[in-house]
């Protein structure tokens, strides 16, 4: 996929270049013809396949984006984090499929930020709901209670 992207790029640079100045760069150029503002279009289905290349197994942030949805600042409940390259992939994703049985509604993400695989559950607008939320997952998962806590993240919201 990234290939096709930077032949894509270069086909348009190639495209482009004629028509620019020899010492103009192609973001001067973009600049110039558009007033320093690019709007990239994405489909909903591509933010999909990249999410899911990615390891993302959940898409709710792309599913949410494609019903009208839209991203604000909230609390997330993290459940788990861990930086061994051999075993937290596996773990986030075991973790969260336990998660996913006795929480459906419950949106789940799992993130690597190098060094570290993280899985967060849940998009809540206030920190009460995330602690009520909290409360239930330790009640239902004690095994790993112990490491969950709240955090502030950018969160999926549905139009009201």
């Amino acid at each position: 996929m990234p290939n096709r992207l930077f032949l894509l790029i270069a086909m348009v640079a190639a495209a482009l270049l004629p028509s620019m100045a020899e010492d103009m760069t192609i973001a001067e150029y973009l600049n110039m013809v558009s007033g320093g503002r690019v709007t990239v279009h994405q489909p909903a289905a591509l933010n999909l396949r990249l999410s899911a290349e990615n390891g993302d197994t959940t898409n709710v942030a792309a599913r949410d984006h494609a019903r009208g949805g839209k991203n604000i600042v909230g609390y997330r409940i993290q459940v788990f984090s861990d930086r061994n390259q051999r075993t937290a992939k596996g773990e986030a994703l075991s973790k969260e499929r336990s998660i996913k049985e006795s929480f459906p509604e419950m949106g789940t993400y799992i993130t690597y930020d190098a060094p570290s695989w993280r899985l967060r559950v849940g998009d809540f607008r206030t920190r009460d709901e995330a602690a009520a939320r909290l409360a239930e997952l330790r009640e239902a998962f004690p095994g790993f209670a112990g490491e969950m806590i709240i955090v502030v993240d950018v969160i999926n919201t549905l139009p009201q």
